[in-house]
């Protein structure tokens, strides 16, 4: 299922939900709102290898249900949990001069041992990947002053790989002979990232009363990686390599996620 089918399935599940959400109570004493959430983002890996870097800031787009809970007599701390996707981009630059290569058939990467396949000297990558997210925290909340209240949340996303597709900028060499300035598009490697993407999280956010017990809502959030993107699979499986007068030596990717999130909602 493709990026584009998987956003349009979202958003129409989410506005079908919406005629249920809607149960009328007083906005300072609901134990319970839930509504639908969107947010962008930028991704900023923090890298873990000297062959790769950063190129710029990557994107996340997210849309999906959010719920905020207060504990049992306490208007003021609770929990907040919520079902997400995921859209985002990771952009990585190689050093040219490294001699960093893949080897490939129509659009799937394969292992370095595949001598027989198509080679292709890699420049630059950015991966687009979709994800199902279950965001988990602690929910600190004012009183009300006026139509407003202003929350904390500290806590922890759960992200689960959906797909993670690929485009590659460098050089075709399959022929020693005709070099060929080459895009790669919608790339994809079995298992190059980790299917289960966690980061901690501390947001900042206000909440606005704005009509009955409907509220629109406003949080900035920052999330540090506490799994790794990618995989460090076995040496066979590896799919980057470097290739020196002829030695070829295999390697994976090493980063983390570093992302800052301005996420909306309307609750109920």
């Amino acid at each position: 299922m493709n990026s584009i089918t998987l956003k349009l399935l979202a958003i129409t599940s989410f506005i079908l939900w919406l005629p249920y959400l809607s149960i009328a109570q007083d906005f300072e004493n609901k134990n319970i709102q839930v509504g639908l959430t969107t947010g962008f983002g930028l991704n900023f890996p923090k890298m873990g290898t000297s062959k790769i870097t950063n190129k710029g800031l990557g994107s996340n787009f997210n849309i999906g249900l959010l719920m905020h809970k207060s504990f049992k007599d306490s208007k003021n701390i609770g929990f907040s949990a919520g079902f997400e996707f995921d859209f985002s981009s990771l952009n990585f630059d190689l050093n040219y001069s490294d001699s960093i290569y893949y080897n490939y058939s129509d659009r799937e990467i394969l292992p370095s041992s595949n001598t027989n396949a198509s080679i292709f000297h890699l420049k630059t990558r950015k991966h687009k990947t979709s994800l199902i997210t279950i965001p988990i925290a602690l929910l600190f909340r004012t009183d009300p002053v006026g139509d407003f209240r202003y929350f904390a949340k500290f806590g922890i996303k759960n992200s689960f790989l959906i797909s993670n597709n690929m485009v590659d900028e460098g050089t075709d060499i399959t022929n020693p002979t005709i070099f060929k300035e080459k895009e790669n598009l919608n790339m994809t490697s079995k298992n190059e990232m980790f299917f289960y993407l966690a980061s901690i999280g501390l947001s900042l956010g206000a909440e606005w009363n704005f009509i009955g017990s409907t509220s629109l809502v406003a949080e900035m959030s920052y999330y540090y990686g506490l799994t790794p993107l990618f995989l460090d699979r076995k040496e066979d499986k590896q799919t980057l390599y470097n290739n020196v007068n002829g030695e070829i030596t295999p390697f994976s990717n090493k980063a983390t996620q570093n992302q800052l999130n301005l996420k909306f909602a309307v609750l109920f």
